[in-house]
């Protein structure tokens, strides 16, 4: 079970609470078993003692990145991490023996080493599970912007409005994905927005995808990261094509571009060819 362990975190496996059974105290061997016997056990107790220091040291590492990553999006780690209801106690007696030798010592200091293994592993695989809600991939293949989040002259007044998303062009039918998981809250024409779609991410955290041409999804319905949800298009407030893209937390509107210029998205827009797209806008958000 031990191994299993260490075989699950190094291979960056997620949780598993059968292997709780590895944080368990090894039973001591009982009186007369001979030494050759218990040889080759304690030479794989010990070496699997040294690789849990590393397992450790790697769980940690990816903990502390991913929590930090998550910080720079303005999201607190404990908000996102996914929490799995507590697993029962397993049963456990015997008789009982004082830890006054030195192998006693090594035992306990063994146990307490695959029980902070283990509870570091369902701790990181909480968080990795959590981010699942946070949206995170291009909303659109080809990501461009021709109006940013904030206050902006409105393009139909010319006066300042805020505008609480950004605007991505296209040609109408550009393919929209869903950014991270979730349910459909909205998918129908709002307003300003045209034909809109909405997916509430957990967490407090919902996407909007407005202007659209198409709507291929349905209220209620689940989503997942990457899926076809509409076609692009220049409904509702818009001058042209395009898609209006927001990220909104606890009910309101944040700056999408953190979520989307990650180093990787950011690597992945430089292997698209850039098209000449006929710059188009919308309308301010507060008309939802």
């Amino acid at each position: 079970q031990r191994q299993a362990l260490l075989t699950a975190v190094m291979a960056g496996e997620g949780y598993n609470k059968e292997l709780a059974a590895a944080t368990l105290p090894v039973p001591a061997a009982k009186d007369g078993v001979e030494a050759h016997v218990l040889a080759p056990l304690t030479k794989v107790e010990t070496r699997q003692a040294a690789l849990a220091v590393p397992a450790q040291a790697m769980l940690d590492r990816r903990y502390a990145d991913t929590a930090a990553a998550i910080r720079k999006l303005g999201l607190k780690p404990e908000r996102v991490a996914k929490r799995s209801a507590p697993a029962k106690g397993a049963a456990m007696g015997g008789e009982y023996i004082p830890a006054n030798s030195a192998e006693a010592a090594a035992d306990l200091h063994a146990d307490q080493q695959f029980r902070t293994l283990f509870q570091s592993w369902k701790k990181m695989d909480g968080l990795q599970q959590g981010t699942i809600a946070i949206p995170s991939v291009q909303p659109v293949a080809n990501l461009q912007f021709t109006s940013n989040f904030g206050i902006r002259s409105d393009p139909f007044r010319g006066t300042a409005a805020m505008h609480a998303g950004v605007d991505i062009p296209g040609p109408v039918g550009t393919p929209i994905y869903a950014t991270a998981d979730g349910i459909v809250a909205h998918a129908d024409r709002r307003g300003g927005y045209g034909n809109l779609v909405e997916i509430n991410h957990g967490k407090g955290i919902a996407t909007r995808y407005g202007h659209l041409s198409k709507i291929l999804v349905t209220d209620g319905a689940r989503v997942h990261r990457g899926q076809l949800i509409a076609l692009m298009g220049s409904t509702g407030r818009s001058t042209g094509p395009h898609l209006h893209y927001e990220v909104r937390m606890d009910g309101h509107a944040v700056n999408p571009v953190p979520f989307l210029t990650t180093a990787d998205y950011l690597l992945a827009s430089q292997d698209h060819s850039v098209h000449q797209i006929p710059v188009s806008t919308d309308g301010p958000a507060a008309q939802d």
